[in-house]
This record gives structure tokens, C-alpha cells and sequence, in this order.
């Protein structure tokens, strides 16, 4: 790890007696008064001053966005662009620790959770020029609050209205107490957009005109897309590179030649099998950033042979979770407890996992009555090398205990058919939080059976009705807790690890920031001459 970037914001992130949404003011009735994180990438020569900087800066990525709608975006080849150009009231710090203002300065929520009021920073343009209004506020909130087509509704569905009561003063009414508000405040369909652009251009390949350091002034879909610096952004000396070119590369090995060629600066989504090669490499610096993302085996509890939890846990002791990392992973990732990332919020730092033990594994299987193994069937998504390596490395460590596995490699759209149905009895998934809180992993996999265990806890459930409401961030954290230790327990997914998200780039690059929900915020990117 000789040459993995040193950056004040992505620092391996221990956080353990984290205040849900921080010091920014997420209690009740508290005042939010945190400043941005953001790093600064000036750096100045002795002999020469400062030194000259690139117009443009070319960045390689593997996939696009099937759209830019942040009300309907289901892909993080959208997603992690959207800090370029969108701004919310709030925002994750860098590290993934806390809320932070964004074009809220401060905000105050009273005490009985429902009113929020927002001190917003005067004077916030849209790139275009045009200013910022309630009116604003109020369609983004209504449309993000509409969007029942995509994932992100529940971010505004306990909205009630909004208004200005002053000048710069932005009213948020909820129907009901919601403890992850803040963090729902800073998720992208929250971030304000421009009505009247919407009103202008229409939904057809949207490209959203917000407040961010860029605006996003052309898309070939699969192609490129092209962010120019907004001349209206409210932050003095930012951003620091005119244009920023997205270029979609969808083959692993191209881009890396490409970035070894120098015909682009940075590249992202770099196989782990690549990283040690680039850090090798001289002129090249690689980002390796600690991910609120989880791996996991999904075990349907519908299952006869699965439905007992000592079979369930059998195949988790069977299941050398450190190989996994290392064999996949080439070490840039941790072996994951919890549904929970170890930089998430509430995350159980108590829970000690189970080490790798066969003669545990043949002990609880012939106590629930299956001394000699089973059979069971993995199914595996075709075309995709982490999980077919995955399923093949499990096939080989689950034989250790008499279960024969066999892989059924299938289309994604066939296999995730057969999830959503329950037909099936073992599959691998993979989750990214979008958002600081953990409450939408939590009931993706407990309340709304998104990885369709089949499994119900009601004690987990209640648990994680009353974290839905409880505004003191010390009961949230307990009530957290007992659902991760339930869920350790019953074991109806078992989790693999948490990668890193791996990036590499010309040495010549400086500023680059990557938050660990994968966003990039590139406001101080430069590339020196």
C-alpha cells in the first residue's frame, strides 16, 4: 500500500461513539454549526510560485448512468457524479462521520422533531445565473417525495409542506418524527434543482441545473459526460478545473492501459487485481477508500434445509471469510460482521465475529440432523467476475463440511426474478448505502425483505420501528445494536466483507476526494503541467 493516496478526507474512519448525524445540529432543538471539510489542493513552488494547472482533466469510469433524474437513478455510475453539479441543504462530511451545512448554514429542528428551519446562505445561484427560490425547494421536495417510480421516495415521504418564513429561511413541516431526517436532507434527489430549467428542457435525457461547483453541459449516453465550472458557484476559488470530461470505458484492462498511456488522468472502478500493478508504476498514485458497501451470501430461510438456523450458522463458522478478502479483494477491503460498514453509524464494534472453524460447522450440522451434508444450489449472475470468484472460493470451503454446491450461472434479470420470488435457495449480494443513516440498509433487509431471506424477527422489527422515531441518538445506537446481534444470531444473510473503493491517478493529480458512499467531490481537483 506503498503509494494509496494520503488525504485528509478519505483516512481509515473508526467510528465508534458517533452522534448519529454529529455536531450540526441533529438533536432536538440544537443548532447546526459544523463547516465543510473540503481540502484544499494549492500548492505552491518555492523557486517557480505556483505552479501552472490543465484546463480539463479526463476521468475513466466503467459505467454510466441509464439516466441523471435523481428521482429515478438507480446506478452508482450516476450517483457518485452528482456532487459535481447538485447541492442539498446538508451533506456527509468527507469522512462519513457526521451532517454537515451545505446551502444551510445552520438549521434548528424543535423538539418534538417535526420543524425543521433552515438558515440558508444568501445569495446561492443556480449555473445558469438564474437565483435559487422556496418555489425551488418546494417542486424538488414534491418531486422527490413523488418519485414512487425509483428507490429514493422515502428521503421526502414524511414531508408535510414547506415555506419561507423570512428572507433565507427555509421551513421543512414533517407528518411524523423521522430520527434520519438529516441524513435523508442530504440525499441527491433532496438537492435543490432549477423548476424553471426543468420546465424548459423536459424529462427526455434530463441533465438536472443545480448549485454545485460544475454544470453538466453534455451527455452521449455510454459515451462521455462533460462538466464545465459553474461561474456562479458561491465558494470563492472554487472549483479549481474548468472542464472535466467522464468517459465511459467499460473494459477493465482498457482503462488501465489507457491510464499507463496517459490518455486519461484518472481512473475509477479499478479491479483490486490492477492496484498493486498501478502502485508500481511510476507517474501513477492509486485511492483505496474504506466503502459503506457489504457482500453477502443470502440464505433463503423458505428453504427446508436452510429454515434451521443451526444450518444456517454451520455454513457461516464454514466460511473463511479473511480468504474471501484476500482472494478477491487482493487485501483492499475488511471481513464484514454486520450489514453494517465499520465507518457506518451505529455500526456494533462489540460484536466479534465468528473465526473460520470446520469442526464447529460439522458439530451444528449434525445436531440439526444433516451429519453427512446436503446439497444445496448457488446462484451466481453471469458476466460477473467478483461473484463468480465468490461462488467458486464458497463452493470449495462449504465442500469442507459435506455440502455439495452447485452453481447455476444465470442472467442477472432471470436470477434476480428468482430472488425477488423466493425461488431459490442461496444467492450473493451486494449493497451500498446512499445515505450516512443505516435505517434504509436496515429495512432493506429486515422490514421490506429487498434480499427475500424470507426471514422475520418481530423483537428486530419492533426494534427498528421505535429507531425510526427515537430522536435520542444513544437509545437509536442501543436499538441498532440489538438488531445487529440479532441478526448475527439467525444468520439469514451472511455477511463477506466491505471493499474499498479503488481509484488511480497521474501523480500530476491533486484534490481528489472520494467520501465513502462513493461520491466524488472533485471542487479542488487539478492536474499540475
Amino acid at each position: 500500500m506503498k503509494k494509496i493516496l494520503s488525504i485528509a478526507a478519505v483516512v481509515v474512519m473508526a467510528v465508534s461513539a458517533l452522534s448519529g448525524c454529529g455536531s450540526s445540529g441533529s438533536s432536538s432543538g440544537s443548532e447546526g454549526t459544523a463547516a465543510s471539510s473540503q481540502t484544499s489542493s494549492a500548492e505552491v513552488s518555492a523557486e517557480s510560485g505556483e505552479r501552472a494547472t490543465a484546463d480539463e482533466i479526463v476521468i475513466a469510469k466503467r459505467t454510466d448512468g441509464y439516466n441523471y433524474d435523481p428521482t429515478t437513478v438507480n446506478e452508482n455510475g450516476a450517483v457518485w457524479l452528482y456532487d459535481l453539479f447538485l447541492e442539498g441543504l446538508v451533506k456527509p462530511n468527507d469522512d462519513g462521520s457526521e451532517i454537515i451545512p451545505s446551502l444551510a448554514e445552520s438549521w434548528k429542528i424543535s423538539d418534538d422533531g417535526l420543524t425543521y428551519t433552515f438558515n440558508l446562505k444568501p445569495g446561492v445561484k443556480f449555473a445558469d445565473g438564474t437565483d435559487v427560490t422556496v418555489e425551488d425547494w418546494i417542486w424538488t421536495f414534491e418531486r422527490a417525495k413523488a418519485g414512487t417510480e425509483g428507490w429514493w421516495a422515502f428521503a421526502a415521504e414524511d414531508i408535510e409542506s414547506v415555506s419561507s418564513p423570512s428572507e433565507n429561511v427555509l421551513e421543512v413541516k414533517l407528518s411524523q418524527p423521522n430520527a434520519a431526517m438529516l441524513s435523508n436532507f442530504s440525499n441527491f434527489n433532496m438537492c435543490v434543482q432549477s423548476k424553471a430549467f426543468f420546465e424548459a428542457n423536459g424529462y427526455e435525457n434530463y441533465l438536472p441545473m443545480g448549485t454545485g461547483p460544475y454544470m453538466a453541459t453534455s451527455w452521449a449516453k455510454e459515451q462521455e459526460i462533460v462538466f464545465e465550472k459553474n461561474p456562479y458557484y458561491h465558494v470563492e476559488g472554487e472549483p479549481k478545473t474548468e472542464t472535466l470530461r467522464v468517459v465511459v470505458v467499460p473494459d477493465d484492462e482498457a482503462r488501465v492501459m489507457q491510464l499507463q498511456a496517459g490518455e486519461v488522468d484518472i481512473i475509477c472502478d479499478v479491479p483490486f487485481s490492477s492496484m498493486q500493478v498501478l502502485e508500481a508504476t511510476d507517474g501513477i498514485k492509486t485511492s483505496a477508500v474504506p466503502s459503506m458497501s457489504n457482500r453477502y451470501i443470502v440464505l433463503n430461510t423458505r428453504d427446508e434445509i436452510l429454515s434451521n438456523k443451526e444450518v444456517r450458522q454451520a455454513l457461516a463458522y464454514a466460511t473463511d471469510k479473511q480468504e474471501i478478502v484476500n482472494m478477491v479483494l487482493y487485501g483492499y477491503g475488511d471481513v464484514a460482521t454486520t450489514i453494517l460498514s465499520g465507518s457506518a453509524l451505529y455500526h456494533d464494534d462489540e460484536l466479534v465475529d465468528r473465526e473460520y472453524n470446520v469442526e464447529k460447522a460439522k458439530e451444528l450440522l449434525a445436531s440439526a440432523g444433516y451429519p453427512d451434508g446436503f446439497e444445496l444450489e448457488l446462484l451466481v449472475r453471469s458476466g460477473n467476475a467478483v461473484f463468480e470468484q465468490i461462488a467458486t472460493i464458497i463452493k470449495d470451503q462449504w465442500s469442507e463440511i459435506g455440502v455439495n454446491v452447485t452453481l447455476t450461472t444465470l442472467e442477472s434479470a432471470t436470477l434476480l426474478d428468482l430472488q425477488y420470488a423466493g425461488d431459490f435457495q442461496v444467492v450473493i449480494g451486494t449493497w451500498s448505502d446512499d445515505i450516512l443513516d443505516p435505517i434504509s440498509a436496515v429495512e432493506n433487509t429486515l422490514v421490506l425483505d429487498t434480499f427475500s431471506t424470507g426471514y422475520t424477527n418481530e423483537e428486530a422489527v419492533e426494534l427498528f420501528n421505535a429507531s425510526t422515531v427515537e430522536l435520542d441518538e444513544a437509545k437509536r445506537g442501543e436499538y441498532f445494536k440489538q438488531i445487529q446481534e440479532i441478526y448475527f444470531e439467525d444468520v439469514p444473510i451472511n455477511n463477506l466483507y466491505h471493499e474499498d473503493i479503488c481509484c488511480a491517478m497521474s501523480e500530476d493529480i491533486d484534490g481528489f476526494v472520494q467520501i465513502p458512499l462513493g461520491r466524488y467531490r472533485f471542487n479542488n481537483l487539478v492536474k499540475y503541467e
